[in-house]
């Protein structure tokens, strides 16, 4: 995977089942502002896992295409980056302490 630009996600009040604003902060697509909308996951016929994307365009320039390649790559990247890092944060459950606890 390619490295993605900087970004920072925004502090904003979301609605339930809203995504958080992100900000890209360099690179190619700087000051434009997106956030993710409903993300299908598919397996090919050969076997590849095709991703799609809803994006809503929060702050561009004017006339800007979300559909370029490049963009829908970075989009792409900056979304495996956030999943990664919110899977090395986050602490493992012990499933087994829950299951197995003994109830007085």
């Amino acid at each position: 995977m390619a490295n993605p630009p900087k970004y920072k996600l925004l502090d904003v009040s979301l609605q339930e089942n809203e995504t958080c604003p992100i900000h890209i902060i360099d690179g190619e697509f700087k000051d434009i502002v997106y956030k993710y909308g409903k993300i299908s996951l598919k397996e090919t016929d050969d076997g590849q896992l095709a991703v799609t994307m809803d994006i809503t365009m929060i702050s561009a320039p004017e006339n800007f295409d979300q559909h370029k390649k490049n963009f829908t790559q970075t989009v792409g990247e900056i979304f495996v980056d956030i999943v990664e890092k919110e899977a090395t944060t986050k602490e493992p459950v012990d499933l087994e302490d829950d299951v197995h606890q003994d109830k007085n």
